[in-house]
């Protein structure tokens, strides 16, 4: 239960809140966003524990798969069901 007061309060601090416009990223920003993203990435595969550490290249929701870039061109494709772990570098 709230007090009349209380109710008038918010009302006020919500009124009072500047409104903020979603800023418009360019494609350059957004490339930078999705693609270079350096991970380190916990997996199962093998039923063994796997580390792999690269950039994140694409993530494919419909293979349900995470693409990495390793060291030099090398790619992985790792499943999403088998992560374990995802950290930022």
């Amino acid at each position: 239960m709230m007090l009349i007061e209380h109710r008038k309060r918010l009302k006020e601090l919500k009124e009072s809140e500047e409104d903020r416009k979603k800023p418009v990223l360019d494609d350059q920003e957004k490339e930078e966003i999705n693609y270079n993203l350096p991970v380190e990435i916990k997996y199962y595969e093998d039923k063994r524990f796997k580390t792999a550490s690269g950039v994140i290249k694409k993530v494919n929701l419909n293979r349900k798969e995470v693409i990495i870039s390793e060291k030099g061109d090398e790619q992985q494709k790792i499943s999403i069901n088998n992560l374990l772990d995802l950290r930022l570098k």
